[in-house]
């Protein structure tokens, strides 16, 4: 008795509809930037908003915005 066939079928990427996200993201020239955009990308709302408000936390260590929690407290 011989072993069945199996044939794999490659699918190719013209074939799925391009995700407007993504396309987007691959055109940055930063590669950082490009990474964490594609990171980012498929993220649940809830995702989103916890990614946002992180960075605002690291641009606010960096000094590039006011700390959004403590910025109320007047501690800036």
């Amino acid at each position: 008795m011989s072993a069945p066939v199996v044939t794999l079928v490659e699918h190719s990427a013209a074939a799925a509809p391009a995700d407007p996200d993504v396309l987007l993201a691959q055109r940055f020239t930063s590669a950082a930037i490009r990474y964490l955009t594609l990171l980012a990308c498929g993220l649940s709302q809830d995702s989103m908003d916890l990614l946002t408000s992180v960075t605002d936390r690291l641009r606010a260590a960096e000094g590039a915005l006011r700390d959004p929690l403590t910025s109320d407290l007047g501690f800036d």
